[in-house]
């Protein structure tokens, strides 16, 4: 059973002697959340065991506090709770942590920062990542490897020009990328077919986590990382990402117990002059205790949020001069007036102007956590409630026939009819329409959004595209 509710009070971690040795535990006073476990208490009592005690270094009175598969105990006549070997203690699980993110606090906290600030940079390296990162996802769906080359080459045309790269450089370079994901993939092969998948989207109402992997294959996370790497292991925050995924694959299940990183430019290295394991893929045990430090450290990005602080770089164990965001964090500490490990460089902007920023980056902030509480909605609300808010598409079927669209209407005389669209794609889209004894109008919501998609068609087609349908025998809105 799973415990959840407001923190009241974080107490001190010590240490106590057991059966097992001295071990250390804390103690912490929750309110319960009212349909949970223990619901009608005031206050009840939680203890964290081993490691879970790095919990209080993060967690603050007010804070969201989930433990998972909780122990029942009885003390003097008081009822308690304490982890258990199942557990996993999670800070602030409304709010969602990207699964990149943990990978870059794990980098450096500082990173972390930064990257929420700069976005992502118009840079090659960047750029072919995506294309490799695409060409990988066609490899998975039986794709030509030129053909897949060439045409997002071509789609990424507009930046490859900015940056002063020639498509055919690109294409030979993407292709010898390529070409270690083909080999890996053939070599991989143990029956004529393989279980993939691509572009995974996985998204965890219990640890607060999110992300997209970049393929699965027989249910164990792949990710691709177009740089190189000569070790024999991943670099360790390239396991945590994949780990991380892991962490969300088994929420559902047990957990993948491995892991694969696929560096593509190994492929491309040339053997004499590099030394090392050389080998593109590199595959790593996933473990309880990897696990549980995927979820330690979003509770550290969690709580640092909830309290609106700015990381240091202290936090972590990085060392500055290797960074590559070196002179960018010492710069921006510098203007902004921020403490940061590695320290500052120029002058600081006025404080009216550092007041504006910190204002303006606030109204940022609150604006991300009100994208978690739509997300949140997608475990809260059916799928009919999200529809009727203009937030999902319901009942997509395939076409029992296509080229046609037809109103279907409930029997009820409130009911809503349905218009039901067959696209090119042989997909049928209903799309809600609210109907009066005379027209049919669509919801005012989509509508603001959305005017044209009811504008353009003014007749009852035989034929429609998803985005341009209007009831059959109605008049078009506005009209």
């Amino acid at each position: 059973m799973n415990l959840r509710g407001t923190l009241l009070d974080v107490g001190e971690v010590r240490a106590v002697s057991t059966q097992y040795g001295e071990r250390d535990l804390v103690e912490m006073t929750i309110r319960p959340d009212e349909d949970g476990v223990a619901a009608g208490d005031d206050a009840v009592t939680v203890t964290l065991w081993g490691k879970w005690t790095h919990t209080a270094d993060h967690a603050a009175a007010g804070m969201d506090l989930l433990v998972t598969a909780v122990e029942e105990n009885e003390f003097r006549g008081e009822r308690g709770y304490a982890t258990s070997g199942d557990s996993y203690v999670v800070l602030e699980p409304d709010f969602l942590v990207d699964v990149t993110d943990v990978r870059s606090w794990v980098q450096c906290p500082r990173m972390y920062y930064l990257n929420k600030l700069s976005g992502v940079p118009l840079a090659y390296p960047v750029v072919k990542g995506t294309i490799v990162h695409e060409v990988f996802g066609d490899l998975l769906r039986g794709r030509d490897l030129d053909e897949a080359v060439a045409d997002h080459v071509e789609a990424a045309g507009l930046e490859l020009g900015l940056l002063g790269r020639e498509a055919q450089e690109v294409r030979d370079e993407v292709r010898r990328n390529a070409a270690a994901i083909e080999g890996w993939l053939a070599q991989g092969t143990l029956t004529e077919e393989d279980d993939w998948r691509s572009e995974y989207t996985l998204i965890s109402p219990t640890f607060g986590i999110k992300g997209r992997a970049d393929a699965l294959r027989r249910g164990m996370p792949v990710e691709l990382k177009t740089g190189k790497n000569t070790n024999r292991e991943p670099r360790f925050q390239d396991k945590i990402q994949a780990a991380s995924y892991a962490l969300l694959l088994g929420e559902s299940g047990d957990p993948p117990d491995t892991g694969t990183l696929l560096y593509t430019k190994n492929a491309a290295l040339d053997r004499n002059e590099e030394t090392g394991d050389l080998s593109p893929a590199k595959e790593f045990s996933v473990g309880r205790g990897l696990l549980e430090f995927v979820v330690r450290t979003r509770n550290e990005i969690a709580a640092m949020e909830a309290e609106r602080d700015v990381p240091t770089g202290y936090e972590a164990d990085a060392k500055c001069e290797y960074c590559f965001e070196q002179d960018t964090c010492m710069v921006v500490s510098g203007r902004l007036d921020q403490e940061s490990k590695a320290g500052q460089v120029g002058t600081a902007i006025p404080e009216d102007e550092r007041d504006y920023f910190e204002a303006f980056y606030r109204a940022i902030e609150d604006e991300r956590r009100a994208v978690h509480d739509e997300y949140r909605k997608l475990w809260e609300q059916s799928a009919e409630e999200r529809a009727d808010a203009d937030r999902a598409l319901i009942d997509l079927a395939p076409p029992s026939a296509a080229g046609s669209c037809r109103a279907a209407t409930g029997n009820s005389a409130r009911a809503s009819p349905t218009v039901r669209c067959r696209n090119s794609a042989r997909a049928t889209l209903r799309w809600r329409v609210r109907a009066t004894p005379s027209t049919a109008t669509p919801n005012s919501a989509a509508s603001s959004r959305f005017p044209r998609r009811w504008s353009s068609t003014r007749t009852n087609p035989s034929t429609c595209a998803a985005s341009t349908c209007t009831p059959p025998n109605s008049p078009s809105p506005g009209s």
